[in-house]
């Protein structure tokens, strides 16, 4: 095991769902025409500033070809697929958009969002599963040699898994902001986590000849 380890986690790419504002949670929604431009704007970033060692993905679609257009210009291009990195499920709010759940479970979305521990949408995950299977996949990373990390996931699974790692209240889930291919990044020394930088979408606002000299925190 490595004493010193950086992971990035970076959110898989825009999906229609997405432009909708609809609880995607474990729908195998495809990315849409943007996401894959933003998959490709981020694994240019990532080919020029950072040199994975280890590449980890949900299996859903969006993140897993998220995943692959990353690995493709990487020299390690292996993905390890994990399904403990799902999005989280979110039962009978799947599908619906979020005006639609305020409006037909206005108390309970409140609450859920408020601190998502706290209430388990309606036949879907609660918060400590989640918890759960994503620290599972965490310690599995952490046992490892590998110095150098990319997981590629969701909103809810990457925040879920930054809660874990810096062992802070599950009331600060809905307050970190995650676009989609944005990149943030979690450096570890022994057992002390520090964030280095959260939701770095740079590479998704400037021309793409110069996405390659853009820098990326060590």
């Amino acid at each position: 095991m490595a004493l010193k380890k950086q992971i990035l986690f970076i959110r898989h790419g825009q999906t229609d769902w997405n432009n909708e504002m609809r609880y995607q949670g474990q729908s195998d929604v495809p990315l849409n025409a943007e996401g894959l431009e933003q998959a490709d704007r981020v694994s240019l970033r990532l080919a020029a500033s950072f040199e994975a060692d280890l590449i980890v993905s949900s299996p859903l679609l969006r993140a897993r070809r998220t995943a692959e257009i990353i690995a493709a210009r990487q020299s390690c291009n292996v993905l390890h697929v994990r399904e403990g990195l799902k999005e989280i499920a979110f039962g009978e709010w799947e599908g619906l958009s979020v005006s639609e759940v305020e409006a037909r479970f206005s108390e309970e979305h409140s609450q859920w969002r408020k601190d998502p521990s706290t209430l388990v949408p309606r036949s879907g995950e609660s918060f400590n599963e989640v918890r759960q299977r994503v620290a599972e996949i965490l310690d599995e990373i952490l046992k490892r040699d590998e110095e150098r990390i990319l997981v590629i996931a969701h909103g809810g699974s990457i925040r879920t898994a930054l809660v874990e790692l810096l062992k802070v209240s599950s009331s600060l889930v809905w307050r970190m902001r995650l676009d989609n291919c944005s990149i943030s990044s979690i450096h570890a020394y022994r057992s002390v986590m520090m964030l280095s930088f959260l939701n770095d979408a740079m590479h998704l606002y400037v021309p793409r000849e110069i996405i390659q000299q853009l820098p990326l925190s060590s």
